[in-house]
């Protein structure tokens, strides 16, 4: 009878670890599965923030390009004569100049 109540003993209690064992994997599993949720929601932000970095450098690099092709259009004889026109109202030669009446 001692053997008995024994044993009964040490398969309730192996029944017990087995469930303690089972809960502990759950746990960790759903820890595991809260965990990589979040670093794919973190992984979907940077990349929403790196897309919208990327196109403000690519706009930079346009304005850029624009600056520079402005910069070599500034050093042209066809951009002094444009300022000259507009600002100071010379005029080239053999050019006839309208005026209005109260301009």
């Amino acid at each position: 009878m001692a053997r008995t109540a024994l044993s009964k003993k040490k398969k309730r209690s192996s029944a017990v670890g087995y469930v303690l064992m089972t809960l502990v994997v759950l746990a960790i599993t759903g820890i595991v599965l809260i965990q990589r949720a979040d670093v794919a929601r973190r992984l979907s932000s940077y990349e929403a923030q790196a897309a919208e970095l990327q196109e403000q450098i690519d706009s930079e690099n346009d304005r850029a390009a624009e600056l520079d092709e402005f910069e070599k259009y500034v050093q042209t004889k066809a951009y002094a004569e444009e300022q000259a026109h507009e600002k100071l109202g010379l005029v080239n030669e053999g050019e006839i100049v309208f005026r209005l009446d109260g301009h």
